[in-house]
């Protein structure tokens, strides 16, 4: 029994220093663990800030280059049918959101919701001033006919996305 008391008496020791040099080390390893992934975080926000910044900045373009009234001035010629600007303002909105499509990569997922929705409703907009003309309208009565939709609507959904957008970069950056 005595040889039993003395091996505890060097065993129980040698176990309670093995164990705390254990969760030294443990929590030494962590925590240098815990600062190597905050250096890699603040590595990458240093190269994807500006990505995200851009990401904003394109966004802002594409939905005020995607305003219709505007989108109306460049796209209208001389003599064009209403099935033909109605045509050119859908291509011109498709084109800008699917050249800007990556960009939601940079932003979250509100307000590239919301960019969708302004360009949903921009369409929808066109097809509902499409029915509304007689067939055979031109451009100049098809352009009308959507001014007086864009005016009346109770949501301005491409400026609201604008907002979002702004909103959105103010508070991230």
């Amino acid at each position: 029994m005595e040889k039993f008391a003395e091996i505890l008496m060097y065993t129980v020791p040698s176990a309670i220093v093995g164990a705390l040099a254990y969760l030294l080390i443990n929590r030494f390893l962590q925590n240098e663990q815990s600062r190597q992934m905050l250096e890699l975080r603040k590595e990458n926000q240093k190269h994807s800030a500006p990505l995200s910044m851009q990401a904003y900045e394109r966004l802002i373009l594409l939905l005020e280059r995607s305003q219709i009234p505007g989108i109306i001035s460049r796209v209208h010629r001389q003599g064009m049918s209403a099935r033909l600007i109605q045509n050119e303002i859908a291509s011109v909105i498709r084109s800008e959101f699917e050249h800007n499509i990556t960009q939601q990569l940079y932003v979250s997922k509100n307000a590239w919701e919301y960019v969708k929705k302004s360009k949903d409703e921009s369409l929808k907009l066109l097809n509902v001033a499409a029915s509304k003309v007689a067939d055979g309208s031109n451009s100049l009565e098809y352009s009308k006919e959507l001014l007086t939709l864009l005016s009346a609507q109770e949501t301005d959904w491409n400026q609201k996305a604008i907002d979002v957008v702004k909103a959105e970069f103010k508070k991230s950056f």
